[in-house]
């Protein structure tokens, strides 16, 4: 086709007509909603059906007949096209032209009428176009920094939109909510395109994609269940016949309503995202959560001194044993009366409600029965707690961070290895994996190699010349061998003149990246071996001569 169309398969181009299928697919969720605009989304469907007809036009020029032959896996989304594209022309601009009354009217039956409206159901598959927009591209975009933060900004206006609905009556507010909603689901459905199945099983976010998957799904629950029900019914029965056919899923008696507006709820935990887009509250809420479990046993010790301690004055007091003649107040009764009432009367005193315990102190053993379980429940217990979770919190902040550092040391070695890549095969002309000395002096006489080197390495040219010398083989032995670590006898044995020995930059990057380590006992254990039978051998040669 002629070359001044090729913007259609631009990435422009493309981004402009999912925006458009995503307009298009909320006006067709909303419009069952708001009659009273029963006029206004009528000329924007007319409106989009005219853009996707001309995008068809156009792509068809530009292409010609390769836009529907080819790959299956590719024409498929063109095919879709022209279907939708067929079916909204004659639904919206033939039967309306037959069926309208004027002078180009055919009489058509109602059975039949109902049959053509069953057409509009290819509407709905224009939400596969918006699919198709999604996917088709490159995601990489989705793991850039800008794009967690945009996500981040998103969430904390979505999250100040929640708290101004509630607040503030407007009948616009669903839009609003329909944007936002729009981009989570767009957000989820590349992530899960990247990643595959690995979404649901990568065991270091898996909390966390469960977590977006959830809180998406009810959103889309919440915004286009009811609307999609009535757009289904629209599309199949009429906008005439709709009143009496439709009952009312939203009505505040109906059940679904009820489960509908509880999925509203679970938009709150938007703002764990919120949380975790944002390091230092990240790293404290995973503090908290790992501290929980440390919890555990001091709630299990609370709740055995609270349920001995509601024994205990469920005999003494609720029975009336420190009351003359067992005459028991009323409210002491009421709160003390039986060992779970008990158990919850001494939960709301060790939390500092006192005033459950006024008519206990009136005598002088209720005294000491409260202050007992006072300094036994309030300040040890709680200490202990507090204990328990400060040291825990420390703990996990540690591990935390030294996770932190391994991972940032593992993307700027996967960084330094992708350049030193580069770097050796550029130099290496017969691909053979190795650097002689030839091309590795070569390396280091050019100023912009080393530079690049150096900065990849942060060695310097002296260092660089020592690695080479003790990671050097004998190229026979690399080659009969393939790739070995250096000694002083059998596979990995030099050559006496440097000059001939040949460098592994694969095993170069190995000691790279042991050279960031700390060396352990281990480490130095099997340098002392080595040297050991270094030592040996020298010894043996020279009782030899």
């Amino acid at each position: 086709g002629p070359k001044s169309l090729s913007w259609v398969d631009s990435g422009l181009f493309s981004s402009l007509c999912t925006c458009v299928v995503a307009a298009n697919f909320a006006c067709m969720l909303l419009a069952p909603q708001h009659r009273e605009l029963k006029l206004l989304f009528a000329c924007l469907d007319q409106a989009f059906l005219v853009w996707y007809s001309a995008e068809l036009g156009m792509k068809f020029a530009y292409h010609r007949a390769h836009l529907f032959k080819g790959s299956i896996g590719v024409v498929w989304w063109n095919w879709l096209d022209f279907g939708i594209v067929v079916c909204g022309i004659v639904d919206q601009w033939l039967v309306p032209l037959l069926a309208g009354g004027g002078q180009f009217s055919l009489p058509v039956s109602a059975s039949a009428l109902r049959a053509l409206r069953l057409l509009r159901l290819f509407r709905v598959l224009r939400a596969l176009k918006l699919l198709r927009g999604l996917l088709g591209g490159d995601l990489s975009w989705t793991m850039s920094p800008w794009f967690e933060v945009l996500m981040s900004v998103v969430i904390a206006l979505n999250t100040v939109v929640m708290a101004m609905e509630l607040d503030v009556e407007w009948s616009g507010w669903v839009w609003v909510e329909f944007v936002f909603l729009t981009v989570y689901v767009a957000e989820l459905v590349v992530r899960m395109k990247r990643s595959g199945c690995h979404y649901f099983m990568d065991l270091d976010h898996l909390f966390w994609n469960y977590l977006d998957f959830i809180i998406v799904s009810a959103g889309v629950l919440d915004m286009c269940l009811v609307p999609l029900f009535r757009l289904l019914q629209t599309q199949v029965w009429g906008d005439e016949e709709e009143d009496s056919r439709e009952p009312d899923p939203d009505n505040s008696g109906s059940s679904l309503g009820s489960l509908l507006r509880m999925l509203r709820i679970v938009r709150i935990l938007r703002l764990v995202r919120l949380v975790k887009s944002v390091k230092p509250l990240f790293l404290l809420l995973s503090c908290i959560v790992e501290s929980l479990r440390a919890m555990q046993w001091v709630l299990v010790l609370t709740l055995i001194v609270l349920y001995g301690f509601a024994i205990c004055w469920t005999s003494l007091v609720g029975k009336g044993l420190i009351y003359p003649n067992q005459d028991v107040p009323d409210d002491v009764e009421a709160a003390f009366g039986e060992v779970f009432t008990s158990l919850f009367s001494l939960f709301r005193l060790m939390n500092g409600d006192t005033s459950i315990v006024d008519l206990v102190c009136t005598t002088v053993i209720g005294r000491l029965l409260v202050v007992a379980f006072v300094v036994l429940a309030n300040w040890a217990i709680l200490a202990i707690l507090t204990s328990v979770v400060s040291d825990n919190m420390i703990a996990s902040s540690r591990e935390l961070e030294m996770e932190d550092t391994r991972k940032e040391k593992q993307i700027v070695y996967e960084r330094c290895v992708t350049r030193l890549r580069d770097l050796f095969e550029s130099i290496d002309a017969d691909h053979s994996g190795t650097v002689s000395y030839q091309e590795w002096e070569a390396l280091l006489d050019n100023p912009v190699m080393l530079s690049e080197l150096a900065d990849a390495t942060n060695l310097s040219r002296a260092d660089l010349e020592e690695f080479f010398s003790c990671l050097s083989v004998d190229p026979s032995t690399c080659a009969a061998h393939g790739p070995v670590e250096p000694t002083n006898s059998g596979a990995g044995s030099r050559s006496t003149n440097v000059e001939d020995r040949v460098m592994q930059y694969d095993l170069f990057m190995h000691h790279l990246r042991d050279e960031m380590e700390t060396a352990d006992r281990r480490s130095l254990l099997m340098l002392m071996s080595k040297i050991a039978a270094i030592e040996r051998r020298v010894a043996a040669r020279l009782d030899a001569t």
